[in-house]
């Protein structure tokens, strides 16, 4: 089974990340969705065995890093975004951000921005914003829909 980490908006201060690295038994990738991908970036060199994918959130002005992706592990598609460029502060139902994410068929959706936790099962794709710092949850689930993560 693999075990994947979710942060973001951590603003510089990665501590808590770390000690919640350092309790995770084999942890097979982080997720970082933005503000500040410095701290995605320190992870890394703190980290070098574990892949680590980021993007930029509103607050990282000047990062190189781009504002969504898609990852696939073991067969499930995940995609990434902070959030801020597809109004997650403002949108009840999220219609712009499952917009920006259907042409990529993902199975999960990692967002932050709005510092509020949310779990959404509605339609294929399971939406997760347990990104605050201070909710940061370890991410360990057999099934994501109808695939499995082994």
């Amino acid at each position: 089974m693999k075990k994947i980490l979710i942060f973001s908006d951590t603003h510089g201060d990665i501590n808590r990340c770390l000690d919640i690295i350092e309790k995770a038994d084999s942890v097979s990738a982080i997720f970082h969705a933005g503000d500040y991908t410095g701290d995605a970036e320190d992870l890394e060199s703190i980290y070098p065995n574990i892949p680590i994918y980021y993007v930029k959130g509103n607050n990282d002005y000047f990062s190189k890093a781009p504002s969504h992706m898609l990852v696939t592990i073991d067969g499930v598609k995940i995609f990434i975004t902070h959030g801020h460029e597809q109004n997650v502060k403002y949108e009840y139902e999220f219609m712009t951000l499952r917009k920006a994410a259907e042409k990529y068929d993902p199975d999960l959706i990692i967002f932050g921005h709005t510092h509020i936790p949310y779990t959404d099962y509605k339609g294929k794709a399971t939406r997760w914003n347990w990104l605050i710092l201070r909710k940061i949850r370890l991410f360990t689930r057999r099934r994501l829909k109808s695939k499995t993560v082994n």
